[in-house]
């Protein structure tokens, strides 16, 4: 399909991240057998709500697993990304609390399950179950949300000598197309919300744009985000599981470090940016940044942020059943951006040593 306009190019990329299709369920029993025959396993399955996959928790024994299967338009070489950046954690970077695949009968980490109805055959994993509370909703303190940091910037040390051959795929959350998403605008109604979405769109053109071709880019996580990082306060390094690469992509890697730093955004009132402050913190503590790319930062934080209020925003106009749930979802994001943009927006102050960050408030 030949894409000349900007509205075109979210439509291509939305459809190939897997928003623009229904789901649809298999029954459990259909689950379970597929499990028995493929991996040998039984027990109890549950139903996991998620945007995308059909997921499970299952209950073999002693044992507790996670079960995906991935959408009938989603291609099984995109699923394969995911496995095998998982793999090569796992055999790089043990250390690392990173979700683990449990091969089949058979030696392989997925299997392919034929799917007439779509576009292309479904993919069925199964990966170790991993304990912890979701970081999301969590008290953590300044060290804490360091260690969450460090924590990030150790994956994608580990990655960057991952490739793989749909690395570059298209992915609406990737912020390298960021720039593209104006169009987006037309589902905000509110005035005050609108204009503060273009300030940050100017901004991310003037300041970031111009850097695309030059900021350090690898394959990311790519959704490090408090609902996919578990932690345990016992723990001395914290966090106790990194899980969900649904969104492993090739891009710059300030944009992965966006994603958690949008994520704590206004979640203290009084103090928009500190919370993510502290994570990057402790990013740059293991792997520091050049100036040019922290003051680029701070706006992809900031555009990542209002990217999942746009994005929500247009769902719930493709999806009117649930356009009120959507909706509201939304609020909370727009809120936040509006204190954030309200607070003096932090610039990185010349250092000789990145190790020890220093940062200043305009």
């Amino acid at each position: 399909m030949k894409i000349s306009t900007d509205s075109e190019f979210i439509e291509a990329v939305a459809a190939e991240s897997g928003l623009l299709a229904g789901q649809s369920q298999l029954a459990h029993s259909t689950v379970l057998g597929l499990l028995e025959g493929a991996y040998g396993l039984k027990g109890l399955l549950v139903r996991i709500p998620t945007e995308k996959d059909e997921t499970f928790r299952l209950r073999d024994g002693e044992e507790t697993y996670l079960v995906k299967v991935s959408p009938p338009d989603e291609d099984p070489v995109i699923v394969h990304l995911q496995t095998a950046c998982m793999e090569h954690l796992e055999a790089t970077a043990p250390e690392l609390p990173v979700q683990r695949m449990v091969r089949s009968l058979t030696g392989d980490p997925q299997v392919l399950l034929p799917s007439p109805e779509g576009l292309f055959d479904r993919v069925l994993r199964v990966m170790r179950y991993m304990p912890g509370d979701l970081l999301a909703g969590q008290d953590a303190s300044a060290g804490q949300l360091q260690l969450v940091g460090s924590s990030l910037a150790r994956v994608g040390l580990a990655l960057q000598n991952f490739d793989h051959a749909r690395a570059d795929r298209l992915l609406l959350w990737d912020l390298k197309h960021f720039h593209r998403m104006r169009p987006l605008l037309d589902y905000v109604d509110e005035q005050h919300e609108r204009s503060l979405a273009e300030d940050i769109f100017d901004r991310f053109d003037q300041k970031v744009v111009p850097l695309l071709g030059s900021l350090t880019a690898q394959v990311v996580h790519g959704d490090f985000s408090p609902f996919n990082v578990l932690i345990d306060p016992e723990r001395p390094d914290y966090v106790a599981g990194i899980i969900d690469f649904g969104d492993v992509v090739r891009t710059p890697v300030i944009f992965d470090l966006s994603v958690i730093m949008a994520n704590l955004l206004g979640t203290d009132a009084s103090s928009p940016w500190k919370h993510a402050l502290h994570v990057m913190d402790g990013y740059l503590n293991i792997r520091p940044l050049p100036d040019q790319e922290l003051e680029a930062l701070f706006i992809s934080a900031q555009a990542r942020l209002l990217l999942r209020a746009l994005i929500t925003q247009w769902r719930a106009s493709h999806l009117p059943q649930r356009r009120d749930y959507l909706l509201s979802h939304s609020k909370p994001d727009w809120d936040r951006l509006a204190a954030t943009a309200a607070a003096p927006t932090p610039q990185p102050a010349p250092t000789l040593n990145h190790n020890a960050p220093s940062i200043t408030s305009t």
